[in-house]
């Protein structure tokens, strides 16, 4: 049997990856294997309950096609997986009967995963805000409609600015972490 389940994909993508991950896990346990992620839905196919163990990886933007082949390849020697990719954001998964299994097993892998996140949502800001307030410095006249624009600019790019702020405070938090371990 399979399931089609569409989400919002922004929302899942870039805001809450632990709880998408924690999603997957959940729809697993009810007996859906995540099959594939097409156009915003997420396929699902009748499965073993709890058979798999899901997690989701944002690889760099740098990574070449043969990096990301073997990158896959390695996963694979791990008994992992991938199941579903969507530009940057790779889904793997693992049985469950070989345990546990953590893509970001130390903290600076966790530190750079998250540091990846927050440059886009930072460069997102900037861009917005910056955008939203240049038309103020051209000295010029701004009618109704651009300042209305510019105004809904700024607001989004602080929308962008509270997205980095949780992701900042734990790039923090497992900074303090690691220094504590050193």
């Amino acid at each position: 049997m399979i399931k089609k389940v569409k989400k919002n994909t922004f929302k899942n993508f870039f805001i809450h990856i632990e709880k998408e991950e924690a999603w997957l896990n959940h729809m697993c346990k009810k007996g859906y294997a995540l099959q594939e992620i097409s156009d915003g839905y997420y396929v699902f196919e009748a499965s073993t309950p709890s058979r798999y163990i899901y997690r989701i990886e944002f690889l760099k933007q740098e990574v070449f096609q043969k990096e990301k082949d073997e990158y896959v390849a390695l996963m694979q020697e791990l008994k992992v997986e991938k199941v579903a990719s969507n530009k940057r954001w790779h889904y793997f998964r693992r049985d469950a009967s070989l345990g546990e299994f953590e893509i970001y097993s130390d903290i600076d892998s966790q530190i750079e995963h998250y540091q990846r996140i927050n440059f886009i949502w930072y460069i997102l800001a900037f861009i917005f805000i910056y955008s939203g307030i240049s038309q103020v410095f051209l000295f010029r006249d701004i009618h109704t409609f651009e300042m209305i624009l510019n105004t809904v600019f700024v607001i989004i790019g602080i929308f962008f600015l509270i997205l980095g702020f949780p992701l900042t405070k734990k790039i923090h938090a497992l900074k303090k972490r690691k220094n504590l371990f050193q």
